[in-house]
């Protein structure tokens, strides 16, 4: 990520992928709440310095179920 909080295409490209990946493993919805919640907390783990796939995957997986309702 850049000084400016902007992300590259890449870098989005990659974070989509986990968003997807990770949706559909949890069995949740393109249109479902849960699915916007996870993608915020996405963005805020990159910004906060977790910007490897799979350190991302494994703050996900620590996730209470709850979050996915």
């Amino acid at each position: 990520m850049s000084t400016s909080g902007c992300f590259n295409p890449e870098q989005l490209v990659e974070l989509t992928n986990i968003l997807d990946e990770y949706c559909l493993q949890a069995n949740i919805a393109g249109a479902h709440s849960a699915r916007e919640q996870l993608a915020r907390r996405l963005i805020v783990l990159f910004q906060g310095g977790i910007v490897k796939p799979d350190d991302i995957k494994k703050v996900l997986d620590s996730l209470p179920p709850d979050m996915h309702v």
